[in-house]
């Protein structure tokens, strides 16, 4: 019996010295490998603890034993000693099966963050391998981004799985230590690695950045070209003068700075769009669209200032020209007008005289050079576009009349250049004078008749040749007419001279011959160089003008875009429009110039064998042209027509949704009216309030009418701008008119309803006030009554009191009974039977109350005239 009583003590000695001590150990380990030695040693503890669990399970069944009998006197303690083995029993069981846990929890963090180092060596290396290829940043910031998912991804599970242990070390926080250290060090090279994928974070700040200098740049631009439209709109007036053509030509080149400028400013925003685009951002397709209209803009502007300063430097180098040139003339014109110039040397006198010969021809060629460049210009002219230039006719008068002044001098400077020679002939003797008019004549002759064997060609000239022959031929005939105008004043001077030695007595007859013989070549040569200038000319101005449009053909401005390219915006579709009638009328303008100078071309050539000009070319060319002429146009009107209808639907849609955007506000508004009615306490909706509520709603009926005319006018339009527009347009704008009609009309009636219920309650308060103030008049009045009847003494008085308030009250008793009624039948209308019922209940109790007192009133008045008549008798009876 000892034995069995003290049996206990040796188990709970053993646990205590080999068990107690393990379940009190916190730690789970610092890595897989010290865990898997702790889970082992747990392995070791299980099989130790399931032999105490076999030592004490025959311990308690010797217990039981004991306990059944019935001789052993300490039953009681033994059944101490046998819970408190049960409860160690169990509390081993527990602890072990929670230690257990924790360290397989453990073990499979720890294997996952093994797991995961293992991932993020592999992502390290390649990471390394990544930022060594020197990729693009949109490619490195994909790559950096899938990197960092896969990051994230492979840590993932350990960090859950470490986080969930650590929420359980509450009240075992310190076996978290190595658990703890694990997750901060897996984060720590997490984050390490993130910190090494910065291109996705780089890609979104130059994205950002790349944005704000686009809109930056994009603003400038636009701001630019609104700043510069304004005077390109207006027409050009170059000026009448050099100073005022000057000026205006610096004008237009710092216009040309500027859009320059902005022309770079344009570029370098196309140049951020190509690597926006490389990014896939999805602002990149309002950007392009954005820039390639002001890139539309700023062409049309800087074709409009280029096309204005080609004709500003032409009239400027004209006028500058011309200017020197007369500077020129009049230097020499000066000298031929003064006295000979007289040195004590011979033979300086004759290097004076042969310095003012020279001078002469320079100048002439000066002049000649000029006109033709004001010639030039005024042919210039009639390709440009009319619209550019102010006061048009005036430039052409300015450079006609400067060539004009330019004739004069040339004409006059021969004159006097031949006075001169005349003057410095007459100092010689008449010998040498008839020598001197010998070899004039013989000079002269020879030099005319080469001149008109060279305007002779050789061979045939095409008058379809190209501009380059024509020009080459033009240098040619150019050099003729400066060799002719030399001679034209030697002619002069040899005809001069021949009359001045005909006065000095030399025989007349043979210098006579020789005179008309020279005057009628010169004559005959003049001729032929007039007729061989006009058809130089006008062949040269077709060809300029052809050329013009072969070479529009081949930047191909000519080709008619598909109508695919149309702006679907309105403004770009403006824009668009004005353009293209801009550079349509241009075109046409060239194709009608070129026909009108080829036609002109061809009827100046009145005797083609006589010039050796051949015409074959030339016609069939014009055939050719004209052929082209009506094709274009044809597909310009087409096209123009489309571009004119896709701008209806474009404003027409605009207008839609600018009046749909009104329609909502102004529904939003009335709206808001009504919910801020609604809100205010009965009370506070009074009818005053009442009143201005229902100018607010005309005011907004009146809006509803004004947009519903807008409506109608809009749909009359629509109606007939969707037959010209094709089936899917066209239902578009009609099924959008439709919907926004009937919406119309819907809030129309909401806005119509409304009101006249507004103004069914105005007419119901206006009922109640009146009521009240019958309410208040027939109680001032049977109060009034009353205090009388008080000092009536007699059944007369009583009677007549009784009549008058009779006939005072008797006839509005029943008009405020049918008021009532009208107030009932109009406030369960509006409100329904039971809130109705509850708005008039004030005002019909009061109506009730006032028809109690009044027939109080008559009631007493009654009695008391019965009181009075009873009195009365009373009193007689008495007497």
């Amino acid at each position: 019996m000892i034995v069995l009583r003290r049996g206990p003590l040796p188990v709970t000695s053993w646990y205590r010295k080999n068990m107690s001590d393990y379940l009190h150990k916190q730690n789970l380990g610092s890595s897989l490998t010290e865990n898997e030695e702790l889970l082992h040693e747990h392995m070791e503890m299980e099989f130790k603890a399931k032999e105490w669990n076999s030592t004490v399970e025959k311990l308690k069944a010797e217990a039981v034993k004991i306990l059944f009998s019935e001789d052993y006197a300490e039953k009681e303690h033994l059944k101490l000693s046998n819970q408190k083995i049960n409860l160690l029993q169990e509390e081993l069981c527990h602890r072990m099966e929670e230690r257990k846990t924790l360290l397989q929890e453990a073990n499979d963090f720890f294997s996952a963050a093994n797991k995961a180092f293992d991932v993020l060596g592999g992502i390290e290396a390649y990471l390394k391998l990544l930022n060594s290829e020197g990729l693009s940043l949109p490619i490195l910031a994909m790559k950096h981004e899938e990197l960092q998912g896969e990051i994230k991804d492979c840590t993932a599970d350990a960090l859950q799985k470490g986080k969930a242990l650590v929420s359980k070390g509450d009240s075992h926080s310190s076996w978290m230590t190595g658990i703890q250290e694990m997750i901060e060090y897996v984060q720590k090279r997490v984050d390490q690695l993130i910190r090494h994928c910065p291109a996705y974070k780089e890609l979104a700040l130059k994205k950002q950045g790349l944005a704000a200098s686009l809109e930056d740049y994009l603003k400038k631009v636009s701001l630019s070209i609104k700043k510069v439209n304004p005077i390109l709109a207006i027409s050009m007036d170059p000026g009448s003068c050099l100073t005022e053509s000057e000026k205006v030509l610096n004008e237009y080149l710092e216009l040309s700075n500027q859009a320059k400028e902005t022309s770079h400013e344009l570029e370098a925003a196309v140049r951020i769009i190509n690597e926006v685009e490389e990014f896939e951002s999805a602002e990149v397709a309002a950007f392009s669209s954005k820039a390639d209209l002001l890139n539309e803009e700023l062409t049309t502007l800087n074709k409009n200032i280029s096309s204005k300063l080609d004709v500003l430097k032409a009239y400027v180098a004209f006028l500058k020209s011309a200017k020197e040139v007369n500077d020129q003339a009049q230097s020499l014109k000066e000298f031929y007008k003064s006295e000979s110039v007289q040195t004590e040397s011979e033979a300086e006198n004759k290097t004076v005289i042969e310095s003012a010969d020279t001078q002469w021809p320079i100048i002439l060629k000066k002049i000649l050079s000029t006109q033709d460049m004001g010639h030039d210009f005024i042919n210039s002219l009639n390709m440009v576009n009319k619209n550019l230039i102010l006061k048009l006719e005036n430039v052409v008068q300015v450079t006609e009349d400067t060539i004009d002044k330019l004739n004069k001098e040339k004409e006059e400077l021969t004159d006097l250049w031949t006075t001169w020679k005349l003057h410095i002939n007459q100092e010689k003797s008449i010998k040498q004078q008839c020598w001197k008019f010998k070899e004039q004549f013989k000079k002269t002759t020879h030099n005319l008749m080469i001149l008109e064997e060279a305007l002779r060609p050789a061979a045939a000239v095409d008058r379809g040749s190209n501009l380059q022959i024509f020009l080459e031929l033009q240098q040619k005939f150019n050099q003729m007419k400066e060799q002719f105008q030399q001679l034209t004043a030697e002619v002069e001077y040899t005809v001069k001279l021949s009359e001045l030695l005909t006065l000095k007595g030399v025989p007349v007859k043979e210098n006579s011959e020789k005179v008309s013989e020279l005057t009628h070549l010169h004559q005959r040569i003049k001729e032929r160089m007039t007729e061989y200038d006009e058809i130089f000319n006008k062949s040269v101005k077709f060809h300029h003008v052809k050329e013009q449009l072969e070479c529009l053909k081949k930047s191909g401005e000519l080709e008619i875009p598909e109508t695919s390219e149309i702006p679907d915006d309105a403004h770009q579709a403006r824009v668009h429009l004005a353009n293209t009638q801009e550079k349509h009328a241009h075109i046409g303008h060239l194709y009608k110039l070129a026909l009108t100078l080829g036609v002109d071309s061809l009827s100046a050539v009145q005797h083609p064998n006589c010039f050796n000009i051949s015409v074959k070319t030339l016609q069939q060319e014009l055939a050719t042209l004209e052929c082209d002429s009506i094709n274009w146009r044809t597909k310009a009107d087409k096209y123009e027509e489309e571009l004119s209808h896709n701008f209806q639907y474009c404003t027409s849609r605009e207008e839609i949704n600018e009046l749909r955007e009104s329609f909502k506000d102004l529904k939003k508004k009335f709206n808001n009216l009504k919910f801020n009615y609604t809100k205010k306490t009965e009370k506070a909706r009074n009818l005053k309030v009442l009143k201005i509520q229902i100018q607010q709603v005309e005011m907004y009926a009146e809006k509803m009418q004004i947009l519903r005319k807008k409506m109608d006018n809009l749909e009359k339009k629509v109606t007939g701008c969707v037959i010209n527009l094709p089936d899917g347009k066209a239902g578009v704008l009609l099924e959008s008119v439709n919907e926004l009609q009937k919406q119309l009309s819907e809030f129309g009636r909401v806005v119509e309803d409304y009101k006249q219920n507004l103004d069914r309650i105005e007419h119901l308060q206006q009922m109640m006030e009146e009521c009240q103030f019958w309410y208040e008049e027939a109680s001032a009045t049977v109060v009034r009554v009353g205090k009388y009847s008080a000092e009536c003494k007699t059944r007369e008085a009583v009677a007549i009191l009784y009549k008058q308030f009779n006939k005072f009250i008797k006839p509005m008793v029943p008009q405020q009974e049918e008021r009532i009624q009208q107030i009932t039948d109009l406030a369960k209308h509006l409100y329904g039977f039971e809130e109705g019922r509850k708005y008039i209940e004030r005002t019909i109790k009061r109506h009730k109350e006032v028809l109690d007192s009044i027939d109080e009133l008559c009631l007493s008045l009654r009695e008391l005239e019965e009181q009075i008549v009873v009195i009365s008798l009373y009193l007689e009876n008495i007497s």
